[in-house]
């Protein structure tokens, strides 16, 4: 594809103005620059080098082209070429022509030269502009992944905060009316060594007392008299209920073994990590 402008130094500001902004969207160009069909700039990625060309114009100089590749081994290309409009010859002033029109024509170089620089101003500001759009574009699309990623970890937050009473897929605080009478009469040498162990360990003596047996056809069927539970806070029921769980899954053997590790973390808490990276069990942020 080629490009057709006439030769000045707006036409070759937007141009070099064009190849920065290429640079900045990615897509930065290689380029080589002919005076005619002479080469005088080789294939190059450094823009400023186009002006290289300016020293080897003459009156006789007809286009400056410049082909612009996308790598710097590719053969397609892009083909801008600049002509140069020759000037008409300048006719002598007659000596006897009047000294205000000599004036006139040299001012009109004058405002050449200003409406140049006035142009040069306006692209300069346009393309300052853009690129103040662009960064802000840029900083708009970061400030909202981070807010969704600020939502997404209060989510993951919140759902942590749920399951902190959750053992496995247990959850300990919905496990408090599970089998508790058999469990306490086989046991009353470790249920004290609990963390709060006496006072359950009253709680749980005064239900076995409240409790009456009554067998009806060689069965034998247990009545509670008041609904012990009920004077209970959540963090007891949730301890009953832990003790229960443990007592569903493992024999006798295992549950006083449990307990003496169990008794062993409360006065040697520093072993908790060491048994938790042998076990290589994975926290809930580690499944996800």
């Amino acid at each position: 594809m080629q490009h057709t402008n006439p030769y000045n130094d707006v036409k070759l500001s937007q141009f070099k103005m064009w190849l920065h902004d290429m640079v900045d969207k990615g897509e930065g160009k290689y380029i080589e620059v002919y005076v005619d069909d002479v080469k005088v700039v080789p294939r190059t990625n450094r823009i400023e080098s186009i002006d290289d060309h300016k020293v080897y114009l003459d009156d006789s100089t007809e286009t400056i082209k410049i082909f612009t590749y996308n790598t710097e081994n590719s053969n397609r290309y892009q083909q801008f070429t600049f002509y140069i409009e020759k000037k008409k010859p300048i006719e002598h002033p007659i000596q006897n022509q009047p000294q205000q029109i000599q004036q006139t024509q040299g001012l009109s170089g004058i405002e050449l030269e200003n409406r140049i620089n006035q142009s040069l101003a306006q692209e300069r500001e346009r393309w300052q502009n853009d690129l103040m759009k662009r960064d802000y574009e840029t900083c708009q699309k970061k400030l909202t992944e981070a807010e969704d990623y600020i939502e997404e970890l209060e989510e993951k937050l919140n759902v942590y905060k749920s399951k902190k009473l959750h053992l496995g897929d247990v959850n300990l605080g919905e496990v408090a009316s599970i089998v508790l009478e058999g469990m306490v009469k086989r046991n009353p040498h470790w249920v004290a060594k609990l963390p709060g162990g006496d006072a359950l360990a009253g709680l749980i003596a005064k239900e076995a007392i409240d409790t009456t047996a009554e067998v009806v056809e060689n069965e034998v069927v247990f009545k509670k008299k008041t609904p012990v539970e009920e004077g209970m806070s959540e963090e007891m029921k949730a301890q009953l209920g832990f003790l229960k769980q443990l007592e569903s899954h493992f024999n006798q053997e295992q549950l006083d073994k449990i307990m003496l590790i169990l008794q062993s973390f409360v006065e040697e808490p520093k072993n908790i990590e060491t048994v938790f990276e042998l076990l290589e069990i994975k926290t809930e942020n580690e499944k996800v």
